[in-house]
């Protein structure tokens, strides 16, 4: 039972934040010497105020990320020319560079599985999708883009896991519609974006095990979560919930959640007589009275993590 437990807390610290590319290979370089070094698999040129790549970028081998983000001045088109020499190329950061469309010359990397498109917010989504809907992406990352829907095209990204929409304002019922048909989607962020209420349509998502929905102003959740039979970890701190949410009862696969720095003051009675696998509870940061916190401790006192942490802040 122990070993169970701490598989899954091990699973919670994992996925606690994601930036898929930062962790991939070895040291990562922000130049390019041959002299000195001609491996180099992980390549950031970001900032560096280009016009065009380097000519040496052609005599690296085994390159599989680069950066080029907020180098306004690149040409797209071309500078995906001089890279595809990069067959094995699997990363491409491309935020703050105020692309608008992508060119067809993304296809020249046929193993590209990670794209960043973070603060680009003129960017033609759909186009995107199309260009890239023939490359095997497994993670997509559109924050700060002013995104308040998606395109019905997303469907076509059927190798995609992971998916952050954070600091958008997602709140299109449709959007979330096109999410539950990507059959290996299994991480979704949507926080940081000012949503009141989730759409009833986030049930939709039945295949996803990590949701991010943390710093919004949300002050209850659906029913319709229900229906995310898969879900294991839910983020839903700094939000306006004035209670724990019941609907985590319901949740068949529910693990952890992470609710700290909410208004809760009640835990609902339904804790007490439901059967639910959840095991994790972070409650910091919430205006639970000293009974309250007493009722809890009995409620969950099987729970692997549970944490009432008061952090007074000068």
């Amino acid at each position: 039972m122990i070993k169970k437990q701490l598989f899954y807390l091990c699973i919670s610290l994992l996925v606690s934040s994601c930036s898929t590319y930062t962790t991939f290979y070895s040291t990562t370089h922000q130049e390019i010497n041959i002299e000195k070094i001609s491996k180099i698999s992980r390549l950031d040129l970001s900032n560096q105020d280009l016009e065009e790549l380097p000519i040496s970028i052609e005599s690296v081998k085994d390159l599989k990320m680069i950066n080029l983000s907020n180098n306004i001045k690149l040409n797209i088109d071309s500078t995906f020319r001089k890279l595809a020499v990069h067959k094995n190329l699997e990363v491409l950061i491309l935020d703050s560079l105020d692309i608008k469309e992508v060119p067809a010359s993304i296809k020249l990397f046929p193993n590209l599985k990670q794209i960043s498109l973070v603060h680009n917010p003129n960017l033609n989504l759909q186009q995107v999708i199309t260009q890239i809907s023939g490359l095997p992406i497994e993670f997509l990352n559109l924050k700060n883009n002013k995104l308040a829907s998606l395109p019905e095209n997303i469907t076509k990204l059927q190798d995609l896991r992971d998916l952050n929409l954070s600091y958008n304002t997602m709140n299109d019922p449709l959007s979330y519609t096109y999410l539950g048909k990507l059959p290996k989607l299994y991480s979704l962020w949507i926080d940081h974006n000012e949503l009141q209420k989730l759409p009833n349509t986030i049930g939709e998502l039945s295949q996803i095990r990590f949701l991010y929905i943390d710093h919004n102003e949300l002050k209850e959740l659906p029913y319709q979560l229900t229906n995310m039979k898969k879900l294991w970890v839910v983020h839903a701190g700094y939000n306006q919930f004035k209670e724990l949410p019941a609907v985590f009862t319901t949740l068949k696969s529910l693990l952890m959640v992470h609710i700290n720095n909410n208004q809760i003051q009640h835990i609902p009675k339904v804790y007490e007589t439901e059967k639910y696998p959840l095991a994790g509870l972070l409650l910091d940061n919430n205006p639970l009275l000293d009974i309250e916190i007493k009722k809890a401790k009995k409620i969950f006192s099987g729970f692997f993590l549970l944490s009432f942490e008061q952090k007074v802040y000068q």
